[in-house]
């Protein structure tokens, strides 16, 4: 569907630049086309925009990407990427397993340095973001806080299991077990948060 003329290509080619060989926008070109498209830095709606066009990095999109991203959205203008993004918003609430993918991937976009795991200081920034109106990612990223000089970085799996245990876990906890084979932290979440 994509064609070399329309308002998306020439906004990619007139904002990118070449590294190593490829055409790619760099963070600070991500960030005017968020602008472009009115998104809030601070909101979701960014990393759903880097997440829908196959971002390699945080802020950070390859031409192959932009391209294949604005195939599968099937927009072709800056109105219609806006769309695109705030639709799929929308239907992370119908479609959990969507949103399973793009939480998962969050974890590769704010992974430093390809590092292995997340720093607490980033699970802290953007658990509530990109899980609004989820109370455990709330709760979590205060336990996080107030934890902040034991607990340094938050594993792959920890991730993870994350959503599984927002997805399980009652409001007051008591279904939550020690005996189940969730990771060690959250037995220290759930002890910290009902204390």
């Amino acid at each position: 569907m994509a064609a070399d003329n329309n308002e998306l290509q020439k906004w990619f080619s007139e904002n990118q630049e070449n590294e190593d060989g490829r055409a790619v926008i760099m963070p600070e070109g991500f960030e005017r086309l968020c602008e472009a498209l009115g998104f809030d830095m601070d909101g979701i709606e960014p990393m759903v925009l880097l997440w829908r066009l196959n971002g390699v990095e945080l802020g950070t999109v390859e031409h192959e990407g932009w391209e294949k991203g604005l195939n599968e959205m099937g927009v072709r203008d800056m109105p219609g990427l806006k769309r695109a993004v705030e639709n799929t918003i929308i239907e992370f609430k119908r479609n959990p397993e969507l949103f399973k993918a793009f939480y998962r991937k969050m974890f590769d976009y704010l992974r430093q340095d390809k590092q292995k795991s997340v720093t607490a200081e980033y699970a802290v920034a953007v658990l509530p973001v990109i899980t609004s109106n989820m109370w455990v990612f709330e709760r979590f990223a205060e336990f996080l806080k107030a934890n902040e000089d034991t607990i340094k970085t938050i594993s792959r799996d920890q991730w993870q299991s994350l959503l599984a245990l927002a997805r399980n876990l009652r409001p007051d906890m008591s279904n939550y077990s020690k005996d189940d084979a969730w990771p060690t932290m959250f037995d220290d979440f759930v002890d910290w948060a009902t204390a």
